[in-house]
């Protein structure tokens, strides 16, 4: 049984901002060894190589300032930008549908500002 959906997460937890979270879903990266580890633990199960770190550090602003992320999904592709820098791509999803969920566990979150906008094809640069 899984405590989370189906799904793949853009973590927002400060210093991990824009990691992908594989949870019964899948997606690939560049570079998947440097950021998943060595392939033989990879997986989408508790206990398995879940996380794709990001292709940045250094992209969030301090603890207690406001950070803007932007996401854009499209069919089977996922990019994720944090302050206006790209830190994360995924291609060859598992999933291309599905629901959006916001969401915190174990520590408080605020959202100043969440806008939904339908895309019809994903940026080809920063935001």
């Amino acid at each position: 049984m899984l405590m989370f959906p189906k799904s793949i997460e853009v973590q927002m937890m400060h210093e991990n901002a824009g990691d992908f979270w594989c949870i019964a879903e899948d997606i690939k990266t560049d570079n998947m060894i440097d950021r998943r580890g060595p392939e033989e633990n990879w997986g989408i199960i508790e206990g398995k190589g879940r996380r794709i770190k990001n292709l940045t550090d250094g992209s969030e602003k301090p603890l207690g300032e406001w950070n803007s992320m932007s996401i854009e999904c499209l069919k089977n592709e996922i990019k994720v930008w944090v302050n206006g820098d790209l830190v994360n791509y995924g291609y060859n999803a598992t999933v291309k549908s599905g629901h959006i969920a916001i969401q915190a566990e174990g520590s408080e979150v605020e959202f100043r500002k969440l806008e939904l906008i339908p895309i019809t094809s994903l940026s080809m640069s920063e935001e």
